[in-house]
């Protein structure tokens, strides 16, 4: 993706800037029902690290005040950065961090006997099987929060005539293109053998923009063009016109999630 000066932006400086987005939109409810789960001293697996952002948060907001976290990503940049940054604790919080495919790493940590008390999952479950992804790690921990879990619906303002058809090969894409799909949040709700809460958790990006909330609307705008690319649908006109109004700050971005703690 690029920025709004044309220069190259990577994948971790995506997930920084997405941050303050996310903090934003996280369900609180469902933030403490998951606190309320966990005991003293948790030991946590994060699947879909990125940066570790998630750990530093729980931190900050006292969600987590020790323990032991294992951080892990496929992408070893990402995770790279939020090593460098955070190192081996965040507050009391010990930390691990390991390039590795989740659903791999939850089998070695499973036949070695490894237990966690809770897996974390932030935009997570809507890029993976529901079903399998459930199956894999409830062979090492109860319970899982899924924070930012895509719940089926984009929306821009002010509207443009080609949206319609747009989002439809958006979604198109995330059912067969990839794992997960637009249903993310229902899917897992009915892979779980409960759903312990959920609550929306909408993300919101509207002018004025920060810098952060820009980088993340153009990374957006960007998914969605090469995405629908992929299932043979030209949105090059649509795209520049989004860009054109996020330029003038005047474009308005929603995306419907749902924050959910489910009991494997």
């Amino acid at each position: 993706m690029t920025d709004e000066g044309g220069s190259e932006v990577d994948h971790a400086t995506y997930l920084d800037a997405k941050r303050a987005v996310d903090d934003r939109s996280l369900n609180r409810d469902v933030l403490d029902a998951f606190g309320a789960a966990l005991p003293a001293d948790p030991t946590v697996l994060e699947v879909g690290a990125g940066t570790a952002t998630m750990v530093e948060r729980l931190v900050e907001w006292g969600v987590v005040d020790g323990g032991r976290w294992v951080a892990v990503d496929a992408h070893e940049a990402a995770l790279s950065a939020g090593r460098d940054r955070l190192g081996d604790r965040v507050g009391d919080v010990a930390m691990t961090y390991r390039v590795a495919d989740a659903f791999e790493f939850a089998a070695e940590a499973a036949e070695a006997g490894e237990r966690f008390d809770a897996v974390v999952g932030c935009a997570f479950f809507d890029v993976v099987d529901a079903a399998p992804a459930v199956d894999a790690l409830s062979a090492v921990a109860p319970v899982a929060y899924a924070p930012i879990t895509y719940d089926g619906e984009t929306t821009l303002a002010p509207a443009d005539p080609a949206d319609d058809a747009v989002l439809a090969a958006y979604h198109r894409h995330m059912r067969d293109r990839r794992p997960g799909g637009p249903d993310g949040a229902e899917a897992l709700a009915d892979a779980a053998a409960e759903t312990v809460a959920s609550g929306p958790s909408a993300w919101r990006i509207e002018p004025p923009y920060s810098p952060g909330d820009r980088t993340v609307l153009a990374h957006l705008l960007d998914t969605i063009e090469s995405a629908v690319g992929e299932v043979g649908h030209d949105a090059s006109d649509w795209a520049a016109r989004r860009r054109a109004a996020m330029a003038a700050d005047e474009l308005a971005y929603r995306a419907a999630n749902r924050d959910l703690l489910v009991r494997f």
